[in-house]
């Protein structure tokens, strides 16, 4: 039996001719580095293991990272005995130890929190030296001198006591080599060098007469690990097959003894807990001037993220000059740009623009997948591709057949007041102004439903109730006609037009008014481009073309930037709503009867019809590929004449924001032509 991605993959083939963009890719592949002599860095090389004895990899063991080929494919050898990995640069190990711990992974498709933007210490270009140095590769000094990658030295001559070379061939050597430099961390390989080494006392020492000399130390016994054993080797055996100097076994076995023998003392080089530290009062300030920015609620994806939202118009750069200038005026201590990013960046979670609508987690999780968990996700992607290739098409064909009325609808990200240059707007909460949209696009009609926050707030009664004035005025349009067919387009936000209400809403036109049927057709999540967003790009154009000529205080302003936004063809119809306007659609699931959305899985419904002969059930389709099935919503349906009334008087401001507003008239920042409005409404 054909599934159902394959079956939709094939129909938008057959369907897809003139469709312009309808592939997207996946991503580019990256070239290998040229520069790591064939063998590849780790990047979980520099994390110690949980135990702290060291397992030495034998000479003749599988468990290398790099070819064997690696060490002779180097050239050049090291600059100087002082470039091993002894003196490595401090804090090597762990600069990017918790980087792997604190990303947070991609948890897919449930509600999350968005996260803010971690600092990378790892991508470094500093510590990708170290740890380049410390895997033994080319990299670039401090001192911005390029060092050789290191390679196997000439062993032992033949005249050797200890016969190296005949005990460890060449191939042993190159994999103790590599074994040693794939550790990729100072202290594994200091572990490594302390068992692979041992002091041994001398029997007898001969004591100098005068002794302006100190007595002569311990001698060193060398030896590498080789079928199992430890194989006794000369001093320049063992350091030519390592490639370091005398002062990496030197400083390894002294911190051997400072750690009572058990394992290396770790390197505590820049670890010290004597840094500069900043006074608690300039970072309590700090926080008091970014909790004082009023924040913008999201107006997409409320119910999936916990970021909060400020003004974009000004700069985090240029919220920190506020804050030095508020702090020279108080004769207070500021902090620096750096202190004042990092609190910013890493104790809120907030942006400065609103998310993108509709944010498509399944192309996301695909993307980022790979392996087995892109192959477990591929028939899903292709349906959800298909789904989105089809809703275009559809949308493509209503809009050049039939005779139905096709127009999508959708409501404009906030529009705030007053708005303007002035620096002291940004942290004063500001007035809100919301604008729906409902576009024609067989006529490219736009009709724009304005209100502010005292009128009505933005829920299912207002859009509701703006779509019931739209058909309305359809119906006085073609008065005398009882066969008008009405087909929108729209989001999937769940909490304005997906949702039970509206079915109810539907349900009570196709009853009341000269409407045959009415369909809803639901865009793909994360691919719901359409022409209302050239309309909400025109008008917001015009205002940003109107700030320049001087700040914008009332909502009168706004109507006039509607209204002339569109410079060729029927310019935007504005219609200002007022509290009154607004009708309670809640009250039609009680009104009409009991709604039966059980079975109806409404999040996953593409398409839904209502006709006028049928005025209880409704025709649904969960994917543009279906046929339509019926579903009954009301098994007892009552007749719903009149629609209640939403608000009986305006919804009064909060404190907090008549406070900010009443400070700005007060300070004569809005002029006293308009701070008439805001006195009014406070």
């Amino acid at each position: 039996m054909m599934s159902r991605g394959l079956k939709c993959v094939q129909m938008a083939l057959q369907r897809r001719t003139k469709l312009e963009q309808a592939s997207e890719k996946d991503g580019s592949v990256s070239e290998p580095d040229d520069k790591n002599d064939g063998r590849q860095m780790n990047p979980d090389l520099n994390s110690a293991p949980p135990d702290a004895q060291t397992v030495l990899p034998e000479a003749n063991s599988s468990q290398f990272v790099r070819s064997s080929s690696s060490g002779s494919s180097s050239s050049g050898s090291s600059s100087s005995g002082s470039s091993s990995s002894g003196s490595s640069s401090s804090g090597s190990s762990s600069s990017d130890s918790s980087d792997n711990d604190t990303e947070n992974k991609y948890d897919g498709l449930a509600p999350k929190k968005t996260k803010k933007r971690k600092l990378k210490q790892s991508e470094w270009k500093r510590n990708m030296n170290k740890k380049r140095r410390n895997m033994g590769l080319a990299y670039e000094s401090a001192a911005k001198k390029q060092k050789e990658a290191r390679k196997i030295k000439p062993p032992c001559k033949e005249t050797c006591r200890m016969k190296c070379t005949s005990n460890i061939s060449h191939d042993q050597r190159q994999h103790i080599f590599e074994s040693y430099w794939n550790l990729g961390d100072i202290d594994l390989q200091r572990e490594y060098i302390a068992k692979c080494t041992k002091e041994v006392k001398p029997i007898y020492r001969c004591i100098r007469e005068k002794r302006q000399r100190g007595p002569r130390g311990n001698n060193i016994w060398y030896s590498f690990p080789v079928d199992g054993t430890l194989t006794r080797v000369c001093k320049t055996f063992f350091l030519n097959t390592l490639d370091i100097n005398d002062r990496v076994t030197r400083t390894a076995l002294t911190k051997q003894k400072r750690a009572a023998g058990l394992v290396s003392e770790v390197d505590n080089r820049g670890k010290h807990k004597n840094h500069p530290t900043l006074d608690p009062q300039i970072k309590e300030g700090v926080r008091a001037h970014i909790e004082g920015i009023p924040r913008i609620e999201s107006h997409y994806t409320r119910a999936r993220t916990a970021r909060e939202y400020i003004c974009g118009s000004r700069s985090l750069a240029d919220i920190h000059r506020d804050y030095v200038q508020e702090c020279k005026d108080k004769k207070k201590p500021y902090a620096t740009y750096s202190m004042f990013y990092n609190i910013f960046q890493n104790e809120y979670n907030i942006a400065f623009f609103a998310p993108k609508k509709d944010q498509c987690d399944l192309c996301v999780l695909f993307n980022n997948a790979d392996g087995e968990a892109k192959e477990n996700l591929k028939e899903k992607y292709d349906t959800h591709q298909c789904e989105k290739v089809l809703s275009r098409e559809e949308k493509k064909q209503d809009k050049t057949e039939g005779n139905a009325i096709v127009a999508v609808y959708d409501l404009q990200a906030v529009l705030q007041l007053p708005q303007g240059d002035v620096s002291t707007f940004y942290y004063k909460s500001k007035f809100n102004v919301l604008n729906f949209t409902i576009y024609d696009i067989k006529t490219n009609e736009c009709d724009c439903f304005l209100w502010d926050e005292t009128n009505g707030n933005r829920g299912v009664n207002e859009i509701g109730s703006c779509i019931l004035s739209y058909i309305k005025e359809l119906c006085d349009k073609n008065q005398g006609e009882d066969n008008i067919e009405i087909i929108f387009y729209s989001d999937n936000c769940a909490g304005q037009q997906k949702n039970k209400f509206m079915l109810a809403l539907y349900l009570y036109v196709v009853t009341n008014l000269p409407v045959k049927s009415i369909t809803h057709k639901y865009l793909i999540k994360g691919h719901t481009q359409n022409e209302g967003d050239s309309a909400h790009s025109l008008i917001e154009k015009q205002i940003r073309r109107l700030k320049k000529g001087g700040p914008i205080f009332v909502p009168e302003t706004l109507v006039t930037a509607i209204r002339s936004a569109k410079k060729t063809g029927q310019p935007f119809q504005v219609r200002v709503m007022q509290y009154d306007d607004f009708k309670n659609v809640k009250s039609l699931t009680t009104q009409m009867g009991a709604i039966n959305v059980k079975d109806l899985r409404l999040s996953e419904i593409k398409v839904m019809k209502f006709e006028k002969q049928c005025p209880a059930s409704v025709l649904v389709k969960y994917s543009y590929s279906d046929e339509f099935k019926r579903v009954l919503l009301i098994r007892k349906p009552k007749v719903a004449t009149d629609l209640l009334q939403c608000y009986s008087e305006k919804i009064p401001l909060s404190e907090n924001k008549k406070k900010d507003l009443k400070e700005l008239c007060e300070k004569g920042l809005i002029p006293r032509p308009y701070s008439d409005f805001f006195n009014n409404i406070t």
